[in-house]
């Protein structure tokens, strides 16, 4: 364990940085904001210093292939600071940040047009009286989707394409992948492939099912949304950050999958 301990600390620190990053950079944070986001960012921190410190894993997928939870953190890491930026674009900007508004204003434009979830925010924030913050939606919403995107596509590449799990020969699937259910080898290459196939399916209608619910149920959610530009950060993000998760597990679980067919047979 003591091996495994600075690298544990070091995870759990970059996370709660992350975490504060939002209530540090947007003009709207207050004391209190910032002190639940510390909190909050602890409590994230604690979980994963304590999966990563442990011999085996209990909930985290994939913590002995590399790159796959690097690749999910850095999404995350993309779309919060992405994001942040882009809200920060209406207030005191600066060149990056009105740049990347301007980009997004040209992918909310090239989205808008289609039937999806850029024209459902747009519609959302309208229905919700507050057509002022309707751009910005737009924007946020179109930006996510490009860099969500972007994650699963270079990820599927690296998949597929190079070598992974880099050393198969040594690979455990039930270290890494602490919640699979143990069954034998033909069970087990169907199950991937079935759980992987629903993954998938599910990362990549999540963007437009979870927009309908909340157009349908605009009481409840616009209150939580709108509270703050912190809170519309975070929404949006992990609303993206989830469909991509989603889909990089799905490809994950498939190609292990395959694996899986090839070790048998070769035995």
């Amino acid at each position: 364990m003591l091996g495994r301990l600075p690298g544990a600390v070091l995870r759990a620190g970059l996370v709660l940085l992350l975490c504060l990053l939002p209530a540090a950079m947007l003009p709207d944070t207050t004391r209190n904001a910032l002190q639940a986001s510390l909190i909050a960012g602890g409590l994230v921190a604690a979980f994963v210093l304590h999966e990563y410190a442990a011999r085996q894993p209990l909930l985290i997928d994939f913590r002995f292939a590399p790159p796959y939870n690097r690749a999910r953190a850095v999404t995350l890491a993309a779309l919060l600071i992405a994001l942040t930026l882009l809200v920060r674009a209406g207030a005191d900007g600066g060149a990056a940040a009105s740049a990347l508004a301007a980009r997004a204003d040209r992918l909310a434009a090239l989205m808008d047009g289609t039937p999806g979830p850029v024209a459902m925010a747009g519609r959302l924030a309208e229905g919700w009286g507050m057509a002022e913050i309707a751009p910005l939606m737009r924007r946020a919403v179109a930006l996510a989707l490009t860099i969500a995107a972007a994650a699963v596509l270079i990820f599927g590449l690296l998949l597929w394409v190079f070598r992974w799990p880099a050393r198969r020969e040594r690979f455990n699937l039930w270290a890494n992948l602490p919640t699979f259910q143990p069954v034998e080898g033909r069970l087990a290459e169907r199950r991937l492939r079935l759980q992987g196939g629903l993954y998938l399916l599910a990362g990549l209608t999540l963007p437009f099912w979870t927009a309908i619910l909340a157009e349908r149920a605009g009481g409840l959610v616009a209150p939580v949304i709108l509270a703050s530009f912190r809170t519309l950060v975070w929404t949006v993000a992990i609303w993206a950050f989830l469909a991509a998760s989603f889909c990089l597990r799905g490809l994950a679980m498939i190609k292990i999958a395959w694996l899986v067919r090839r070790a048998r047979g070769a035995g």
